[in-house]
């Protein structure tokens, strides 16, 4: 028995500086000198998620608020109690870079491997391979490999939604594609984004807001000329981890970063909603409950938000 519990310790040990590694690798950690801000929120004592070395994307089932999925670069786990417990629920061998609901149907993006960000011409990016797109229709339970016609097979970056329910994939060349017909076809958008391929979410009236973890984020009327936005994050940089749109209001957006921010105006200006030194990757609103948002902190942490993303309490 003394052996086992050694070998835990030691496996759990081994993760957490596979984590930071990747961490400084990739230049995650800042070396500003201006006063860090204020830490409202991260405990080890809240629920946590499985081990991963990355935090990509999340969905809220559009039939139950408690019942969550997390993309990550080891597959997607699931919650069906708000976030206080989890387990993997398939696509153990792809690194999920996002998820995506139309209607009763969750699709998911990536590439296969496990390796969750390089560096490439583009920018920082989810790896190059052979991109693979899924299926589900059963909240996550289980998943068919689509291949849609019109889609190249490169690495998905991201996948988005607009109001009207079509279905955006954005690869890690810059390539943006839309599909009206769930998946089966894909039409292209643009060839090049024209910033750095990242996060990328659409807001009213068909404006497009995108970002990266070098830039910052910037807003776009057809996803080709893009402005940026004065924005810095509570680090002094600019990073831009992922975004979510509420169901019922397209002008607020919440946006991860170091915390998380928040826009109503259809992200031409952003405002700390959650103050932390943590770095926040996946978020979401909940379909059927859309005053119901969650959000996921790099050191695990899982937080929700009763009131839109305007206040959060991390979940225990």
């Amino acid at each position: 028995m003394k052996s086992f519990f050694t070998r835990k310790r030691t496996f759990a040990i081994g993760i957490v500086v596979a984590f930071v590694a990747v961490f400084l690798a990739l230049g995650l950690v800042s070396h500003s000198n201006s006063s860090p801000p204020k830490l409202q929120a991260t405990s080890t004592k809240g629920a946590q998620l499985p081990y991963a070395a990355w935090f990509w994307t999340m969905v809220v089932s559009p039939t139950n608020p408690n019942e969550l999925l997390v993309g990550t670069n080891m597959g997607v786990d699931r919650s069906q109690n708000g976030g206080k417990t989890w387990k993997s629920v398939g696509l153990t061998t792809v690194n999920v870079t996002s998820l995506a609901e139309v209607g009763n149907a969750v699709y998911a993006g990536g590439v296969p491997g496990a390796n969750p960000v390089i560096h490439n011409t583009a920018g920082r990016t989810a790896p190059n391979g052979a991109g693979m797109l899924s299926v589900s229709t059963n909240d996550g339970t289980a998943w068919e490999a689509l291949h849609p016609s019109g889609l190249p097979k490169n690495t998905i970056q991201a996948l988005a939604t607009d109001p009207a329910g079509a279905l955006y994939a954005l690869l890690n060349t810059g390539g943006l594609y839309k599909s009206t017909d769930a998946a089966k076809s894909f039409t292209l958008v643009t060839s090049k984004l024209g910033i750095s391929p990242w996060a990328l979410a659409i807001t009213k009236d068909q404006q497009f807001v995108s970002g990266d973890m070098d830039s910052g984020p910037h807003t776009s009327a057809n996803a080709k000329a893009w402005t940026p936005t004065t924005y810095t994050d509570l680090a002094g940089g600019k990073m831009v981890m992922e975004y979510a749109v509420q169901p019922t209001d397209a002008t607020n957006v919440l946006m991860t970063s170091i915390g998380v921010e928040m826009s109503t105006d259809g992200g031409k200006s952003w405002h700390t909603t959650l103050n932390s030194k943590v770095m926040f990757g996946p978020v979401a609103f909940a379909p059927k409950s859309p005053q119901i948002a969650y959000a996921v902190g790099f050191d695990r942490s899982i937080w929700h938000s009763a009131d839109g993303g305007k206040t959060w309490t991390q979940v225990l």
